[in-house]
């Protein structure tokens, strides 16, 4: 086959229920000139079945079996080895893509020469039937930015697979939070990391997510900034607090918004 313009990362695990529907939302973009992985951490229930069937049926999309799989940032990282398109993307088993996700974005990207682009975001209940309100993001992030804040959503993440590299992939030991980890090694090396500013995904609030667990998050973040980044105490410090503060702050908006309009 043709190399594709982007290549989508899908990890999936025991993903049964709604790994059709994140695979279709894929399939019915306006830019059809794309390659799907599905990565497979060994799922025990009908995963593999349901993307064999749909991979028969569209030879862009491929399973990957990833029998010793560490987590979702190892599926990503097996998922990005195998990438041969000029820009990956990413997209969790549960979650879903608007119809001009991958068309308009990479377009913006193109015509302004924008490496690594991320875009809004809602929250959708977990049978998909209801829609929250759009997740407060910032229009840009430095790296000094991306410690001291959040909110790029994985599922809106277009990024040329060239900084995608190995030094980067490569940190997925971790138990969580692996993903901003890539973004802030990206970003370490010069990078500002793009909004595209329009509404383009679909995070499905299953609850049970390790991003859920905040005690967990908040140690992770910490061990990011000390252990991995390897920052100073005297940096380290001053953005985690500022990352603790905007988290919080960001996190009253969308209970805010919720608790005004509900899920519609």
């Amino acid at each position: 086959m043709p190399q594709p313009t982007v290549s989508v990362v899908m990890p999936a695990f025991n993903s049964e229920r709604y790994v059709l529907q994140a695979i279709q939302s894929v399939q019915a973009q306006t830019s059809q000139d794309w390659e799907l992985l599905v990565v497979d951490g060994g799922s025990r229930d009908q995963t593999r079945a349901i993307v064999s069937r749909l991979a028969a049926d569209d030879p862009r999309v491929r399973l990957l079996p990833n029998p010793n799989d560490m987590g979702p940032a190892h599926a990503r990282c097996t998922g990005v080895l195998a990438a041969r398109g000029e820009y990956v993307a990413f997209l969790d088993a549960d979650d879903l893509w608007l119809r001009e996700k991958l068309d308009l974005q990479i377009s913006v990207m193109r015509k302004h020469g924008i490496r690594f682009s991320y875009g809004r975001f809602r929250n959708m209940s977990e049978d998909g039937a209801r829609n929250g309100c759009l997740i407060p993001v910032r229009r840009s992030f430095s790296f000094w930015q991306m410690l001291r804040h959040r909110g790029i959503g994985t599922l809106t993440v277009v990024v040329e697979r060239a900084l995608l590299t190995p030094d980067v992939i490569s940190v997925w030991r971790r138990a969580g939070g692996e993903e901003c980890m890539w973004w802030l090694l990206m970003l370490r090396k010069g990078l500002v990391a793009h909004l595209f500013d329009r509404d383009i995904g679909r995070y499905r609030d299953t609850g049970g997510s390790l991003s859920k667990n905040v005690m967990f998050t908040l140690r992770s973040v910490w061990q990011m900034y000390r252990d991995n980044l390897q920052l100073p105490l005297y940096t380290a410090l001053p953005s985690y607090a500022c990352y603790l503060v905007s988290t919080a702050l960001r996190k009253a908006r969308v209970q805010l918004c919720v608790r005004v309009k509900g899920y519609r």
